[in-house]
């Protein structure tokens, strides 16, 4: 197993995926890594565009296009490792060397390998921020949901379907970012708590 300090990881497009190298016949799937759902579709996806691209006759600006982001996808690759990233142009096959080597610290990762290290999760002031804004969005949705079924609960309903339905991207891709996921987990507490409130309301 060869020292990923040493030769650090390639990204290359291949067959429309996104494939991480590391030294010779070494491929791997960035799924396989721990990386951002997010990132990984991104890589994916601009895999898929690259093959688009060499399959047809495109203008330069759009070939242009595709290896600017090919590289801000490889600057995030190597922010997420904490380590040095190397970038090959799919059109061009010149090879760029993204980010810092990583440093002997770095964890253990897949397979031996090195990766970032990882930081510990800060559940405390996390659960503070999702309980808080749980305690926001059930007492909202409650509220405006009691004042709607006075008109109509035909509409207090759909209005309840139609709030759980418009927070439900945010709360899928929000899932997965360190921050944001606090947000997401107490909007979808909260959603879920104002139902059985409401629930419980209606039976007694």
């Amino acid at each position: 197993m060869m020292d990923a300090r040493e030769t650090g990881w390639e990204l290359h497009a291949r067959s429309g995926r996104a494939v991480l190298v590391r030294g010779v016949g070494r491929e791997v799937d960035p799924a396989r890594l721990r990386l951002p759902g997010s990132l990984v579709a991104a890589l994916h996806e601009w895999a898929h565009v690259v093959e688009t691209v060499q399959a047809e006759e495109t203008a330069d600006t759009t070939a242009e296009l595709v290896s600017r982001r090919g590289r801000q996808l490889a600057m995030r690759l190597a922010a997420e490792t904490g380590g040095q990233i190397g970038y090959v142009d799919p059109l061009s096959g010149e090879l760029d060397r993204i980010g810092r080597p990583r440093s002997a610290h770095a964890m253990r990762g897949w397979r031996g390998g090195t990766i970032a290290p990882v930081q510990p999760t800060p559940w405390g002031p996390g659960l503070v921020i999702s309980a808080i804004i749980g305690a926001i969005v059930a007492v909202t949705l409650v509220v405006v949901t009691l004042g709607l079924a006075d008109v109509s609960g035909i509409l207090a309903a759909v209005v309840n379907i139609a709030v759980a339905a418009g927070f439900a991207p945010s709360i899928w891709l929000g899932r997965s970012v360190p921050v944001w996921r606090w947000a997401a987990y107490g909007t979808a507490a909260g959603i879920v708590a104002a139902w059985i409130a409401l629930l419980l309301s209606l039976l007694g």
